[in-house]
């Protein structure tokens, strides 16, 4: 609907039209439960006494930085807006506000989102470490004072509201989900004009001491968007403050756009869709959903795509969904399958691979079950080929020689250790395998 600039322009067409339609569709009054509220200023677009959120900008934060379904944290809730208009996407939100009066207000409008009355100091203790998007708009300082409690943010003075707020946020930060973003929107205010004591109005810093507090706990500093409001309010008194000492009339606020985590994963998270790969049990939406999240340093798309088709048994865990591979049987030795000479020789550690291949190509009859199979006659998966393994270490492991000759009721690998065993000589056993009195007294054939 509107594009993702780092200037938002309220004063557009189609951002009025989107605002109209959530106020009229859900009868949002948000300024409703500040009745009492003492301000001194006159706000960008609004009709009251109070600042009212705009729903279009809820509608474009949460469509942009949530994941479906997700989970909205908001620990300065306020009016209704916010609540709203994120239940009426999809999204689940727990909204957080001071004033009993506030909540009910808010209520009445929607019973869907989760209001909770208190200090979102101490409230925030109670929530589960699982949301998916904090999103607020805390007050200005004194700009707006709300009420005289002694834990009302626009009831402190300057370093105490500094404090209280930065706890705040470093408890919101706590209940995010890791790869997740956290979005607030400020805007800079300034100290009263008092010309005797040469305090004329200067900027308090709640811009860049919300971004300082933010980057304490290890968020970074992603995205600051502005929001252009109207100038309606500001040009009525915009050349008074100019002519009288060079003010400016501020019509913008500042959305601060902060990430826990990697923003690429958050990003592939928000997109969201079916799962695409399964790696060591866990499921990624993508192949670069899997890269990033692995090790973004070495990984890409391609090659997790490529580990996931290969029929090696060490990306046995790298699947695709719905698409198992299989090991590719190329060796086995006996009845036990491998795909290489590489895990034969691991399988018996007394063996190089070189050895293991030489006894593969050997013609020697005590190497007769060392083979090459086509990989076509066989179909099991790695879980089969592993059991086969873990059946032959059972039994006393992979036999490197095969047993070549029959005497009587014992089998012997090669004439010399049947001549060894029997006490003759080799030319004595060859000469009982070859007679045919001696039925008991055979070569023995494995090729098979």
């Amino acid at each position: 609907m509107i594009t993702p600039f780092s200037v938002l322009d309220t004063r557009t067409k189609e951002w009025k039209q989107r605002k109209d339609y959530w106020i009229t569709t859900y009868g949002i009054q948000s300024e409703l439960g500040r009745e009492d509220t003492e301000s001194k200023s006159q706000f960008w677009d609004s009709s009251s006494n109070v600042s009212v959120f705009d729903p279009t900008l809820c509608e474009l934060m949460y469509e942009w930085f949530v994941p479906k379904g997700g989970k909205i944290l908001d620990p300065f809730a306020g009016g209704s807006v916010r609540g709203i208009v994120a239940e009426e996407m999809g999204y689940k939100y727990v909204g957080i506000d001071l004033s009993h009066k506030q909540i009910k207000a808010n209520q009445k409008q929607s019973s869907k989102p989760f209001w909770i009355q208190g200090d979102a100091d101490k409230q925030l203790f109670l929530l589960n470490d699982d949301y998916d998007f904090v999103f607020t708009c805390p007050p200005y300082y004194d700009l707006e004072v709300y009420s005289e409690h002694k834990d009302d943010l626009s009831n402190l003075n300057v370093s105490n509201f500094d404090a209280k707020l930065e706890r705040i946020i470093y408890k919101s930060y706590t209940k995010l989900k890791e790869n997740r973003f956290f979005g607030i929107v400020v805007s800079e205010v300034r100290e009263p004009s008092t010309t005797g004591n040469y305090s004329i109005g200067n900027y308090r810093g709640l811009v860049h001491k919300t971004i300082s507090m933010c980057e304490r706990y290890g968020m970074k500093f992603y995205n600051d968007m502005v929001l252009f409001n109207s100038q309606h309010q500001a040009s009525r008194v915009g050349k008074t403050y100019f002519d009288r000492n060079r003010k400016i009339p501020s019509v913008h606020q500042n959305i601060l756009i902060f990430v826990k985590g990697n923003p690429d994963i958050a990003t592939e998270e928000i997109k969201g869709g079916e799962f695409e790969c399964e790696i060591e049990g866990k499921k990624y939406l993508t192949f670069r959903h899997a890269a990033i999240s692995i090790n973004p340093n070495k990984l890409v798309a391609s090659e997790v795509k490529r580990r996931c088709i290969s029929r090696k048994t060490k990306y046995k865990n790298w699947q695709i969904i719905g698409e198992e591979t299989r090991p590719e049987i190329k060796y086995v030795i006996g009845d036990i399958p491998f795909e290489s000479p590489l895990q034969v020789c691991d399988m018996i550690e007394e063996l190089t691979e070189s050895q293991c291949r030489n006894y593969f190509e050997s013609n020697a009859k005590k190497f007769q079950h060392w083979k090459r199979v086509e990989p076509k006659d066989w179909n099991i998966s790695y879980k089969e080929m592993e059991d086969l393994w873990n059946l032959s270490d059972k039994a006393g492991g992979v036999s490197i020689y095969s047993e070549t000759i029959q005497c009587g009721d014992k089998k012997f690998i090669s004439v010399n250790e049947a001549a060894k065993e029997c006490g003759v000589s080799g030319e004595r056993i060859r000469q009982k395998l070859k007679d045919s009195n001696y039925i008991d007294w055979k070569y023995l054939d494995n090729s098979n």
